[in-house]
């Protein structure tokens, strides 16, 4: 007695495979999303914004005659998780909305430690916070993985110049803008 039973399961994989499909698709959209950032200010574009350095917030002691040279351009972070997390807390930075940068740009150094543009960016967002014990330890953190990477090095350092315009240690600050300002573009 031999008794073979059949079934159809045709349907149930061409459910599967339709579910599998639609998540996919959902997947790579969400991972595709990008932000769009308004300028806060008239003439002021998101590249200069998140390419210099500075916070859009003006800096204790801040001398008209005396401008900061702008740091560098630098690449993105590899990952393209860090690159979202990143581009987040840009858009934060430039709303002024220093706490969400700094928990998004936490998340993005779990992510990648040993990208340095983040950890300037983290200097700047704990600056923008008036923490500027916690920001002088990410620049100095950003100036050791920036290694012989002349832009991220010249970045952390215009930032290291931020930080310490901000605890009031102006001399200091020039002498760093006076040797790393003639590396900006």
């Amino acid at each position: 007695m031999n008794l073979l039973v059949q079934c159809d399961v045709s349907p149930v994989l061409k459910h599967s495979k339709n579910l599998l499909a639609h998540l996919l698709v959902v997947f790579v959209l969400v991972g595709c999303a990008s932000t769009t950032v308004q300028n806060p200010r008239p003439g002021a574009s998101t590249q200069d914004r998140s390419s210099s350095g500075q916070s859009d917030r003006p800096l204790p002691q801040k001398r008209e005659n005396e401008a900061k040279p702008k740091a560098p351009t630098i690449a993105p972070p590899r990952n393209s998780g860090a690159q979202t997390l990143l581009a987040r807390a840009n858009t934060a930075l430039a709303s002024e909305q220093p706490a969400t940068a700094v928990l998004l740009l936490e998340r993005a150094v779990r992510i990648e430690p040993r990208e340095a543009l983040l950890w300037i960016r983290l200097s700047q967002a704990h600056l923008g916070q008036g923490d500027s014990r916690t920001a002088f330890q990410h620049a100095r953190k950003a100036i050791a993985l920036a290694g012989s990477e002349t832009n991220k090095r010249t970045a952390a350092w215009l930032q290291l110049a931020n930080v310490y315009e901000a605890q009031g240690k102006d001399g200091e600050a020039k002498q760093i803008r006076n040797r790393y300002g003639r590396y900006s573009g």
